[in-house]
């Protein structure tokens, strides 16, 4: 019996908005977790954090051959491979019987994720055409903005009132069935590329980008004299620069970096990098700020940060209209100067604020936040071939994982530089308010970059208006 037939819009839609939020779901509902994880497996819960490190590790590993996997034997058949590894690696977490074992599973589950994320990314890109790319955008924002709350709130109800072993068996009833569908209701691609596959640049991007963020995410609780951070980054760096110097000059690069020739792309992944960076620095600090001075609760934190994922949602409604009246770059403008303001309105924050003010500054820079990262996202892929668009999300994927770390880090960085606490010992607010000032200059960073926005290399992603008919037109003579 032959499955009915879907428009491959709305079947793509579908597969992205589940898999993306599955993926996003499981960075952040083991956090809450590792406090049980630590007791179950008698580690203390800095030790039980490599279940979290691992899982990121096996994302950066994945992402460079995503492209090249999905050239090779198609895009659907990756996507549907990636989320049956996915899936069974979820199982095989949650019956680990030591935190080796996990750690294991983790990895190999994050690089699951790691090959479906971009190229599930790359169907939709090609999928949609460009003018109609920022109406998909709205589909890409709900998975990033809701599966941090979610996965905030029902990791701790999970760790509270069953066993944590359970944050990983809920992916395989969400995983079974989003395979189905998928193998049902997505369409084959139809292309192939028999390229060889590019060892020494796949060993130069996944070394490179694994030392890169495991160096930023050990700074926060190793520091920046760490000689285990600064080889990590150092390292990283070097490996990425090796990987720059050998694909610039491969016949058949894993990574075909010359997609970063093309000035739009290049433009508005930097302000990807710059978005992603000050969302996870204020996702950081706000949570920090509220236990460890306000004295809050993990649970009155999550219902605090809340209403920021619900502006995130509703303000990518309101980013397709604003982008076809404005145009990208005053779109990006606006939006970003609105980050900007509600940033250092989180300076301002105080044990005596009125929770009803919190919630709206969440609610405001959340909206506005993610008005702008919607933008980007569709003039980064504006002037790209189809061909070009596999490599390009795998980059994406890249950008907004370096991003991500690259704004946690920098906040530990400053707290623990500055210090958190007076020589009193009591909890200094001056210094979480100057994270967010901090924060809130990661978006003038994007400003800057929006100033060399051009308007006319993203005009194929902005709906043409139909031409007015002339009065002889309208009037033909007789």
């Amino acid at each position: 019996m032959k499955a009915p037939r879907l428009n491959p819009k709305l079947s793509v839609s579908v597969m992205f908005t589940v898999s993306m939020f599955v993926r996003m779901l499981d960075m952040t509902i083991v956090t809450v977790a590792l406090p049980a994880i630590s007791r179950d497996y008698h580690v203390d819960t800095v030790s039980a954090g490599v279940v979290v490190v691992s899982y990121l590790l096996g994302l950066v590993i994945g992402i460079p051959a995503a492209n090249w996997c999905g050239d090779r034997w198609g895009t659907k058949q990756v996507f549907v491979l990636g989320l049956v590894v996915f899936t069974v690696t979820s199982v095989a977490c949650g019956v680990a019987q030591n935190l080796p074992q996990l750690m294991i599973f983790r990895l190999f589950q994050g690089l699951s994720g790691g090959l479906f994320g971009p190229v599930v990314m790359a169907m939709l890109v090609r999928t949609f055409p460009p003018e109609e790319r920022i109406k998909a955008s709205r589909v890409m924002t709900i998975p990033i903005a809701a599966a941090p709350l979610i996965g905030s709130v029902l990791g701790g109800f999970i760790a509270d009132s069953l066993s944590w072993r359970w944050i990983f068996y809920i992916n395989l009833p969400i995983g079974v069935a989003a395979a189905l569908f998928a193998v049902f209701f997505l369409d084959d691609d139809g292309e192939r590329a028999r390229n060889p596959f590019d060892v020494l640049g796949f060993v130069y991007a996944a070394g490179g980008l694994t030392l890169l963020m495991y160096g930023l995410n050990k700074s926060v609780t190793e520091g920046w004299t760490s000689a285990l951070v600064l080889g990590c980054v150092v390292g990283g760096v070097v490996l990425l620069g090796l990987l720059v110097f050998t694909e610039l000059r491969a016949a058949h690069p894993l990574l075909d970096l010359r997609v970063f020739g093309n000035h739009i792309f290049r433009i508005s992944s930097g302000i990807i990098l710059m978005i992603t960076a000050f969302n996870a620095a204020y996702n950081f600090v706000f949570p920090l700020l509220y236990q460890e001075v306000f004295g809050r609760s993990a649970l009155r934190v999550g219902i605090d940060i809340g209403p920021a994922a619900i502006g995130a949602i509703a303000g990518a409604q309101v980013a397709v209209k604003m982008y076809h009246r404005l145009g990208p770059r005053r779109h990006l403008l606006v939006s970003l100067t609105a980050s900007f303001v509600g940033l250092a309105l989180m300076a301002l924050i105080d044990v005596d604020t009125q929770r009803w003010l919190v919630w709206l500054i969440m609610l405001y820079t959340g909206a506005v936040s993610a008005i702008a990262y919607n933008a980007a996202q569709t003039t980064s892929f504006a002037t790209l071939t189809p061909h070009q668009v596999g490599v390009a999300s795998s980059l994406f994927s890249t950008a907004t994982q370096t991003g991500a770390a690259l704004g946690v880090s920098l906040l530990s960085t400053v707290l623990a530089g500055l210090g958190t606490t007076t020589d009193a010992g009591a909890p200094d607010l001056s210094t979480y308010q100057l994270g967010f000032v901090i924060t809130s200059g990661l978006a003038i960073v994007a400003l800057l970059l929006t100033l060399r926005v051009r308007d006319s290399e993203a005009a194929g992603t902005l709906e043409s208006k139909p031409e007015k008919e002339s009065v002889a037109d309208a009037n033909p003579a007789p």
